[in-house]
């Protein structure tokens, strides 16, 4: 059995906080691997401004490249319709039955679970990874999932196991970096530096730009 791990997002593009994310989860967990998986359709987000899917996916790709136990998965990329997490993770169960699989989220995301589709589903398919935003309070998000899914059991300060008795709730403290994937694309769109946002290689791709690049986030300043 491989304790994989799943962080997805639109990733558009990666950056920084979300490689420190993969990388504070699978040490904390214990994970021997982390998958991080570009969304096909972001449910949440406009497809305006979002570049196509291989884009995306070829930064991710070139991100993870010689960092320890992470790698890049195009999954959603063949399956048709919004990447919605609870069939993610059901198609992923199908895949690789004898693997042991957590779902890596932050804690704002993790607040919000219960509003998404099917989303008390979520702890049925895989464990989850918590990854503490700032301000977040430890307590505050136990006793949310305390309230959200009952019979939940304490099995240390970090972590606690729901009801079902096969999943574990681990919450992952983060370094603050105050990044996202909204400020890159305006300092982008502006020539700005974007050293030490973006992992190297995914830079040299973004700066180098192209028509998908100018079509999806606008065109940039002229030099």
């Amino acid at each position: 059995m491989t304790r994989i791990g799943i962080l997805g997002g639109s990733f558009n593009p990666i950056h920084a906080g979300h490689m420190r994310m993969a990388v504070e989860a699978r040490e904390a967990v214990g994970l021997e691997r982390v998958l991080l998986m570009p969304a096909g359709e972001p449910p949440h987000k406009s497809p305006e401004g979002m570049l196509p899917f291989a884009h995306r996916l070829r930064l991710v790709e070139l991100a993870v490249r010689g960092v320890t136990g992470l790698s890049a998965s195009g999954l959603e990329g063949s399956r048709p319709g919004p990447s919605y997490t609870v069939d993610t993770l059901t198609a992923l169960r199908e895949k690789m039955p004898g693997d042991e699989l957590t779902f890596i989220l932050g804690s704002e995301s993790f607040l919000a679970l219960p509003s998404w589709r099917r989303g008390p589903e979520v702890p049925h398919l895989a464990s989850l990874a918590v990854v503490l935003r700032k301000g977040a309070d430890p307590e505050s998000v136990i006793a949310f999932a305390e309230a959200n899914w009952p019979g939940m059991e304490r099995v240390g300060a970090m972590r606690l196991r729901f009801a079902t008795g096969e999943s574990q709730l681990h919450l992952v403290p983060m370094p603050v970096f105050e990044v996202s994937a909204t400020d890159i694309r305006r300092r982008w769109c502006e020539r700005r530096s974007l050293a030490m946002l973006v992992p190297a290689a995914a830079e040299e791709i973004i700066e180098r730009g192209g028509n998908a690049y100018d079509q999806a986030w606008g065109r940039r300043v002229d030099i």
